[in-house]
């Protein structure tokens, strides 16, 4: 919607900080039930964070159907006052209660909403089952006092208010004279492959649903995942942000703490916090714990409501019933429906009525060409396609297809050729799977936005006239990373100086502008990456993480580099990186590559101080926490790395003949980790090594540097050192100083001077 046409609830979650509250509670209350986080979305402070809580129920443990809502916690006999402007409000909110321990049988208490000292309703929840949600809608007249308290009335229950929103009288009456509001989906279907589409050239009509909303749709003919697989590819798109810049990585499915400190540190905008800001109600429905927190894996990203299936195969139905029910029950309010298809995901398992399907428009020839799972797979995009048609049909019964902005896209595609099966083969154990190359098929996804009715009307670009109400092209390559930018600038709903980083190609589409071009698309799999243009694809792996299974003749080999002229070879099958002919293309790539630096790191930086003998032969053995990413060192040094953690260097010098500064080497991390062991001798000879911001000396390397290691800047003297010197720049992590730290920061290395640690 327009800003004009924006409608806030009261979302009693983000009012929480300015609340008052009976009961602070800074410490988890109920630590047998683990499926809960606390205080992601409302701001509180660490002495009230565990009053709000993103709260699981594990309502059905035959699908593993884990319920998660944004929930304001009531421990027996608290209470909440809010500041709410007076007038008639519809609340809205579903209930939940869990008992003090495990094993408690019964659960209750009464629930009163009172303002201006007058109860206004009681709701008795005395013979409530356990961890079950409870619907429940009130109409709520708030006095003049603009107060609202809900005060819990139990003796060993413990109440969760999950979602709770107040939509004023005036916001309902609005909508009902102004027509429908304009919501959102989000649908993304995992393991999508762009070229199985009709609308994406594939032959046969195996999506006819999602074909005839792409001819209404804003369709990008080329576009990339910005990950090979679902957590960085789906955490880049709703973040707009490279995964390993929100703190996450890309190596593996668990969500370390120091992972979760980086991401939960930094303000980020996505998707679901916007919406949900702006007024939308935002609910994900799927089969993917990443958006869960109280995962391992997961993360909090701020929807109202988390509905997550937990069961392969049988999933999918479900999730459709489910959506279908959100979207009737919600269709007179603006929501942000994230819907989530873990279709067509391995393992292939199409309903035997698809695979007759498919049959029925594959010709026989072409059909049994392909291998068995590739032929399971198009009976699993019908059946994809044949659940999102459900959705769609049930749109258009109640009325409100035309005004609802529905996106598709996938979060990678899938492997299928056998010219590329050189991967680990690390999940699937068979090149039929995601995840571990970056050849065109494992990424190229589709992505088609279809407008509201109404924004469409009003499009005024060149690209809009000659669309004349269909398809609006956008050629070239493009990526994952505009998603958000690009339906948010539709809506008029992107933050001031927000943290999104992609393209936004609606300012192309509603106005005579050029549109974005995305020159190079940069994507991240597991400890590695590649960067695509139009004309090249440029493919490296971390050091330590080169070997890969076998070459074409069955022989294992190691693949730090792939180079494939996508020109001359689209289907990425003559590897140039290590061929003559292949020179010059691969110095381009390289630089390319460096000079974008698409992520941000950390840097450890070591100083090899000037050579004062006649000759000085230095060795530097380096073992850091966060495995080595990429280095900057002169030709004059030699390295050597024999896994991902350890590297060794050497270099040779003369005596300078006048006094100079040291050789400054960085080593960048992959992960945000502070600590590394570090020994450096010279002719032999052991010296001893400054650490960190002080230049702490020690005779011999030690293993526990996180605390010492690390400094925000150049450490002063640093350059001048005679002695080698080494630091942790924290450039990603954040080591941020005040300036009262800064102050006593130069007091503390005085004391240290005197005390003999340090020697000038």
């Amino acid at each position: 919607m327009n800003k004009s046409e924006r409608r806030f609830p009261v979302d009693l979650v983000l009012e929480l900080r300015n609340a008052k509250s009976k009961i602070s509670i800074s410490k988890d209350l109920l630590p047998y039930h683990w499926k809960k986080n606390p205080g992601r979305q409302s701001g509180l402070p660490h002495s009230r964070k565990w009053e709000n809580t993103q709260i699981t129920f594990n309502s059905d443990k035959k699908i593993f159907l884990n319920h998660s809502l944004d929930s304001l916690f009531f421990p027996p006999g608290q209470e909440y006052e809010f500041k709410i402007p007076p007038g008639q409000y519809e609340f809205s909110t579903l209930v939940g209660l869990l008992g003090g321990t495990e094993f408690q049988s019964q659960v209750s208490g009464i629930l009163k909403l009172n303002s201006g000292g007058k109860v206004l309703k009681e709701w008795n929840l005395v013979g409530t089952m356990k961890e079950s949600w409870i619907s429940k809608q009130e109409v709520l007249e708030i006095g003049e006092s603009g107060s609202l308290q809900l005060v819990w009335e139990s003796k060993d229950s413990y109440l969760f208010v999950g979602e709770p929103l107040l939509y004023s009288k005036d916001t309902l009456e609005s909508f009902s004279s102004s027509g429908k509001p304009k919501s959102v989906i989000l649908i993304v279907i995992d393991s999508a492959r762009k070229d199985f589409f009709g609308s994406y050239g594939y032959p046969y009509s195996v999506t006819p649903v999602m074909d005839q909303m792409a001819k209404e749709s804003v369709f990008f003919e080329n576009p990339f995942a910005n990950g090979n697989w679902t957590k960085p590819s789906m955490m880049s798109f709703f973040h707009s942000e490279y995964s390993s810049n929100l703190g996450l990585g890309n190596s593996w499915f668990s969500t370390k703490p120091y992972q979760r400190k980086v991401y939960y540190g930094k303000n980020r905008d996505n998707l679901a916090k916007t919406f949900r800001e702006a007024g939308y109600f935002s609910k994900t429905i799927m089969n993917n714990v990443f958006f869960l927190d109280y995962t391992t894996v997961g993360l909090d990203l701020g929807f109202h409501n988390s509905f997550q299936v937990g069961m392969d195969i049988v999933d999918t139905e479900v999730l459709t019933n489910h959506a279908i029910q959100f979207v009737n029950e919600s269709k007179d309010k603006p929501y942000f429906l994230h819907f989530n298809l873990n279709t067509p995901h391995a393992s292939y398992s199409p309903p035997p009525e698809d695979m007759a399907a498919v049959r029925s428009v594959v010709p026989t020839e072409v059909f049994y060409r392909y291998e068995s799972p590739v032929q399971r797979y198009l009976g699993e995009m019908h059946y994809t396609d044949r659940e999102i048609g459900r959705l769609v049909e049930a749109l258009k019964k109640q009325g409100t297809y035309d005004e609802t902005m529905i996106i598709v896209t996938g979060d990678h595609g899938e492997l299928f050729s056998a010219h590329h099966d050189y991967s680990y083969h690390f999940i699937m154990q068979t090149r039929f799977g995601h995840g571990e190359t970056h050849y065109d098929e494992e990424i190229n996804v589709p992505y088609f936005i279809k407008l509201p009715k109404s924004i469409q009307e009003s499009l005024g670009s060149d690209l809009a006239k000659k669309a004349d109400g269909g398809q609006i092209r956008i050629p070239g390559q493009s990526s994952l990373l505009s998603l958000a930018p690009t339906i948010l600038g539709f809506l008029n709903l992107l933050p001031k100086e927000s943290s999104y980083r992609g393209a936004d190609y609606s300012t192309c589409i509603r106005k005579a502008d050029v549109c974005p071009k995305e020159s190079f698309i940069y994507t991240e799999g597991r400890m590695s990456e590649s960067v695509r243009t139009e004309n090249y694809k440029y493919i490296r792996r971390y050091p330590g993480f080169t070997t890969v299974r076998r070459t074409a003749a069955g022989e294992p080999h190691t693949m730090a580099e792939e180079l494939y002229d996508l020109k001359k070879d689209p289907e990425e099958k003559n590897n140039l990186s290590p061929l003559p002919e292949g020179e010059r293309l691969l110095q381009i790539a390289r630089a390319d590559f460096r000079r974008e630096n698409f992520l941000r790191r950390n840097h450890l930086r070591i100083l090899i101080p000037p050579c004062s003998e006649a000759v000085c032969r230095d060795f530097l053995s380096l073992n850091v926490q966060g495995s080595i990413y990429d280095w900057e060192v002169s030709d004059s040094i030699q390295l050597s790395s024999g896994s991902a953690k350890t590297i060794s260097l050497q270099k040779e010098s003369k005596a300078a003949r006048s006094p100079n500064l040291g050789e400054e080497v960085v080593f960048k991390t992959v992960n945000p980790e502070l600590g590394a062991f570090f020994s450096f001798s010279r002719n032999g000879k052991t010296i001893p090594v400054r650490f960190g911001r002080y230049g702490l000396e020690y005779q011999r390397s030690i293993t526990n540097l996180e605390d010492l290691i690390v400094s925000e800047r150049e450490p002063e003297g640093f350059p001048s050192s005679a002695l080698p010197w080494v630091y942790n720049d924290g450039a990603f992590s954040g080591t941020r100083e005040s300036e009262v730290q800064r102050e006593m920061g130069k007091e503390v290395k005085k004391i240290l001077e005197t005390w003999g640690y340090i020697h000038e």
